[in-house]
């Protein structure tokens, strides 16, 4: 809403200064309005008011579970599973894209706490894995059949919630192996259902599972291979974009994902691994800046994310490096003085690169 709201007000600028006329500025606005996301504010406050009712009634059902006769807690489980989602299949037939949304996410979540509770009232075998594992298939399953963006989404965060407690169970390796299936399950169901922020959602989750199987396993080559193949896929996106956009839909985020794991691989050794030798993160460090002044080369101009990620990782490790060689050589008077003249270099650096990518930009869109 915000975005469509500042684009037409540039859309009057260019039209009380003369750079495009009234029928120009009317079919802008209209083509603004149709192309918007029909999500906005009111349905992100739709969705947190459904988060928030689902806690209330887990809440009010655990508060009074002992008092309440058995069929009444599965009715009562039942009815509200039932009211989310066929309620939400009659608003989404009606075209209402925000309380079916928030009304699927309830029913979701009354899943997970049926799961839990009836799972404690007939003492059912199994551990808390395998209850995260029942709600993100549960999930999956009524986001496949009511084409639901948000119950993706859903089935991915839950997904994550299984990851995090295989981990802090410590007893199966079983995740190795099904989580990517999981998310695989859950890329086609992006695809099937057009679910943009699970997008997001997975790269998250799967990043998370790197660093998991590097913990468990205790193996360089997992964090190298990972590192190689977010640098492989920053640039297919620098180098290919077309391509890559062809056959992913996707190409920037990827971009800007893959550039995030390669970054984090190589921070993660020069923090965790190397912390007592200087020498070693120095040359990791060098590496590090090799790779936010690439990323602002190769695709600062035109991809936003990896644009602000190399400033921000670019300024950090230069000040850190500083921190590490100059700090331990010199007294702290001396330190902040040398510090602020290095912030007030990098200030103009950006200053600098910033005008350089904004001429790269308008070459583009001139030759576009």
């Amino acid at each position: 809403m915000a975005f469509s709201i500042g684009i037409k007000k540039h859309i009057t600028r260019w039209q009380q200064a003369g750079l495009i006329d009234e029928v120009t500025a009317d079919l802008l606005r209209k083509d603004v309005e149709k192309t918007r996301s029909g999500f906005g504010l009111g349905g992100i406050l739709a969705v947190l008011g459904a988060v928030l009712l689902g806690a209330a009634i887990i809440s009010l059902v655990a508060a009074n579970w002992e008092v309440m006769p058995r069929l009444v807690r599965v009715v009562m489980i039942i009815l509200v599973l039932w009211i989310g989602y066929v309620g939400g299949a009659w608003r989404a037939s009606l075209g209402d894209n925000r309380f079916s949304q928030a009304l699927y996410l309830i029913a979701a979540i009354t899943f997970g706490a049926g799961i839990a509770l009836i799972g404690q009232m007939y003492h059912l075998s199994g551990d808390a894995t395998e209850a995260a594992l029942l709600w993100t298939a549960g999930t999956m399953v009524a986001a496949l059949l009511l084409r639901s963006p948000v119950l993706v989404a859903t089935g991915v965060a839950i997904t994550a919630l299984y990851l995090f407690m295989v981990l802090d169970t410590n007893d199966s390796h079983t995740y190795s192996w099904l989580l990517p299936v999981l998310l695989f399950i859950s890329a086609g169901l992006v695809w099937y259902t057009k679910a943009q922020i699970a997008r997001h959602f997975i790269a998250l989750v799967l990043m998370a599972y790197v660093f998991a199987l590097y913990d468990d396993l205790s193996g360089d080559w997992i964090l190298w291979l990972a590192a190689m193949a977010g640098g492989a896929l920053f640039l297919g996106d620098a180098l290919s974009t077309a391509v890559l956009q062809r056959l992913t839909g996707w190409s920037k985020a990827i971009g800007a994902y893959g550039f995030l794991m390669l970054l984090l691989v190589l921070s993660y050794f020069q923090f965790d691994r190397f912390d007592s030798e200087v020498s070693d993160q120095v040359i990791i460090g060098f590496g590090i800046l090799a790779c936010a002044i690439a990323g602002l080369v190769l695709s600062g101009y035109r991809n936003l994310a990896v644009r602000w990620m190399s400033y921000t990782v670019f300024s950090l490790e230069v000040l850190y490096l500083a921190f590490k060689t100059i700090g331990t050589l010199i007294g702290t008077a001396s330190f902040f003085l040398s510090a602020g003249v290095l912030v007030l270099l990098l200030a103009a650096f950006v200053v600098r690169m910033e005008r350089r990518l904004q001429k790269k930009i308008a070459q583009a869109e001139g030759a576009a």
